[in-house]
């Protein structure tokens, strides 16, 4: 749990500029901890002031970027560089300025550095997990016709009654006989929460298990889907048949199939690492404690991730 200072007030999000600032003032800190692992002369793309930039740091940015045209290659590095020196121009002036010191910065960096260490771990986790076989891939092809030969394309109209919602029964019984304005209508009258709205997306868009019920729904039909987080109601308004090739199908399930895995790996260890560590809600929070259901042991079901772990997962690949 954090401790912020007595004086906090509030915290703004961390937009993409600030978060970056953030970043390169936690990598600042982290590097001048030890006069040892500064860079050698030859590693060194700029200096600025008292401040250097090294191959690395440019090397890292040239990371994060697509694949980048052989002839464009001196000018993207060019360019990094420049951005490196502002950044750094705009780090040394929030130090002198000791904007570090202010609860709102410290409070950032403290997050920043948790998601990069957050990440760092789930890749260790996941890098030790076997790749899915040439039987697997062809498994998972064979059982979901509806991602692939059966694939189609739904334009939909959806309800979304989140938790804490009445029963799949009682929602059946409201919802019976009824178009989507009238489910609507009767939702309201019943004053159940809900967000409702419209979208077209082709099958690999809709999670599995939501998939699994669309495909034996016809158009026009209605369907409620139940998940741990809500329960939908689904209307498909119209579908188009788009399959995909198995050639082509058979290239992609392996990279899905090592996301579900790792979901799996990653739920199972933090699952373990609970089962094994004091936890203890504090103050308002401590009735939090009676609610969490006791963890039950590692399985090989896909579990929902929190927020931050999905992050984790989507930033290793």
């Amino acid at each position: 749990m954090k401790h912020y200072p007595a004086n906090h007030k509030s915290t703004r999000l961390i937009t993409p500029l600030n978060k970056k600032l953030i970043l390169s003032l936690a990598l600042l800190f982290i590097s001048s901890c030890s006069d040892n692992d500064k860079p050698a002369a030859t590693q060194i793309v700029a200096k600025v002031n008292d401040d250097e930039i090294s191959v690395h740091q440019l090397n890292n940015s040239m990371a994060q970027l697509p694949l980048i045209a052989p002839e464009n290659l001196a000018s993207v590095r060019m360019d990094l560089v420049g951005k490196l020196v502002n950044e750094q121009l705009a780090v040394q002036q929030a130090l002198s300025q000791k904007l570090d010191r202010s609860s709102e910065v410290m409070m950032q960096i403290e997050a920043a550095r948790r998601e990069i260490l957050t990440k760092a771990y789930l890749k260790q986790v996941v890098s030790a997990l076997p790749k899915p076989s040439v039987e697997d891939t062809k498994k998972f092809y064979d059982a979901h016709p509806e991602l692939f030969a059966e694939r189609r394309i739904y334009n939909l109209q959806q309800i979304t009654i989140p938790n804490p919602h009445p029963s799949v029964a009682d929602i059946q019984k409201l919802t019976a006989d009824k178009s989507m304005t009238d489910i609507v209508t009767s939702l309201k009258q019943n004053k159940i929460m809900f967000t409702a709205g419209a979208a077209t997306r082709a099958a690999e868009q809709i999670p599995l298990t939501t998939l699994t019920a669309l495909a034996k729904t016809q158009d026009g039909q209605i369907n409620i889907i139940e998940s741990p987080q809500a329960i939908t109601i689904v209307r498909v308004e119209a579908s188009q048949v788009a399959p995909l090739s198995e050639e082509i199908a058979l290239q992609r399930i392996p990279q899905y199939l090592m996301n579900d895995q790792a979901k799996v790996a990653i739920n199972d260890k933090l699952a373990q690492l609970k089962s094994t560590s004091k936890i203890v809600y504090m103050n308002e929070f401590s009735d939090a404690a009676k609610s969490v259901a006791t963890l039950p042991a590692p399985s090989n079901k896909p579990t929902q991730v929190n927020d931050s772990v999905a992050r984790g997962i989507a930033g290793i690949n």
